[in-house]
């Protein structure tokens, strides 16, 4: 074997050395052998006998050496389950901050800017037996709209009405902003739903 092979086939198990017990695949090792280890309440209600810690031990080598021969795969998939995670966390942050139509508005009610004490009756969402109405702020210039949909004579009024007068599109799915001074500082009282 070349010194070439034997430096490359050295870095790369070294390397693998570091992740698996370092890095995260260590961290996700330790979680999994947690998971494994089950706590005394978990133990219980399955009526299961707990793995002896000699056994973890051998289970968590296996996984361990596994893993340094393979790290290449199991550190992609291992970062890219991570970087979901993260995006999945921060759309959920975002979602319990602000108000948005979709995640905590319903029914029709009163939206009020906690910075610039504007005020404005919206429309979240109401149905009717054939109909519905909808709420939507315009992305340009701020402005709520109500959108009916369904019923007679309504059949294309709701695909031509998701422009406002300015121009701008109408949207249900960002976070809303004062249509006065454009503060997301908003909060909203519900009148009633339906």
């Amino acid at each position: 074997m070349s010194d070439f092979l034997r430096a490359t086939a050295f870095v790369y198990l070294l390397l693998g050395i570091l992740l698996g017990t370092l890095g995260p695949g260590g961290q996700d090792i330790a979680q999994e052998v947690k998971r494994v280890r089950g706590t005394p309440l978990s133990n219980a209600a399955m009526e299961r006998v707990p793995p002896s810690e000699l056994k973890l031990l051998w289970f968590r080598i296996a996984i361990t050496l596994a893993f340094v021969l393979l790290w290449p795969v199991f550190t992609y998939g291992i970062l890219k389950d991570r970087r979901e995670a993260a995006v999945t966390r921060k759309a959920v942050a975002e979602r319990t901050q602000g108000l948005w139509f979709r995640y905590n508005m319903g029914g029709c009610g009163i939206i009020t800017c906690n910075d610039c004490r504007h005020s404005e009756e919206v429309t979240s969402f109401i149905h009717g037996i054939d109909s519905s109405v909808t709420g939507f702020q315009c992305q340009t210039c701020g402005k709520l709209h109500s959108v009916n949909s369904g019923g007679r004579g309504r059949a294309n009024q709701y695909e031509r009405s998701l422009t406002c007068d300015c121009g701008g599109p109408l949207d249900r799915d960002e976070l809303l902003f004062c249509p006065n001074c454009r503060s997301k500082n908003l909060s909203y009282f519900m009148q009633y739903i339906t």
